[in-house]
């Protein structure tokens, strides 16, 4: 399996996680240990990573910065009619 396959197979599995947990935020780590379904094939955090950043770019999570750690979750959709 090539990297682009881990990275597009963590990020399969991040969101299927957040499809059960919505609410779920996490730390780069947190979500490398708890959230990804690894079998027995471990991938680096690295790949884990360039996952939720790809996530990120597709607009499906976001990452934001509290006390000092970033934390990743899905993306807040605004309200309707705002602004």
């Amino acid at each position: 399996m090539t990297d682009n396959e881990r990275i597009e197979a963590i990020a399969a599995s991040i969101m299927r996680y957040l499809g059960i947990r919505p609410q779920s935020a996490d730390t780069l780590e947190g979500i490398h240990r708890w959230w990804v379904e690894w079998g027995d094939q471990e991938a680096p955090p690295m790949l884990t990573e360039q996952a939720l950043r790809m996530l990120v770019d597709s607009g499906q999570l976001e990452n934001i910065q509290i006390a000092g750690r970033l934390i990743w979750r899905l993306a807040r959709r605004p309200w309707a009619g705002r602004p």
